[in-house]
């Protein structure tokens, strides 16, 4: 999911939300990842406490952050997915690619000129 999973201070329930959002990738039984938008905090739960649920969830391969980077890395669902070949191929070992997943932050808080 690219962010964005909540949108509007109109929603009263993060978590009712989160799973009616998340529903069709959970459905689908396969791996999924979601990151934060600069609207998911919009709702009833911080930041970290959406990232903190959505790592819950099944089938999800999304990450809080990476527990070494977390001092110096700003926001949360910051972190690097590689994808490796196919299991017992010649590329089992190998990562093929790297996805990178980026939390969008917040709003700016710069004040504009």
């Amino acid at each position: 999911m690219p962010g964005d999973n909540i949108f509007g201070s109109d929603v009263k329930d993060a978590v009712k939300s989160m799973d009616a959002a998340f529903a069709p990738a959970i459905a689908s039984k396969i791996p999924w990842v979601a990151v934060l938008g600069n609207h998911d905090q919009e709702s009833t739960l911080s930041r970290q406490e959406l990232m903190n649920y959505i790592v819950k969830l099944p089938n999800t391969l999304s990450q809080v952050n990476p527990p070494e980077a977390a001092h110096y890395i700003d926001g949360f669902g910051n972190y690097n997915l590689e994808i490796h070949g196919v299991a017992e191929s010649s590329l089992q070992d190998k990562s093929l690619l790297n996805l990178y997943f980026l939390d969008s932050g917040d709003y700016s808080s710069v004040q504009s000129l």
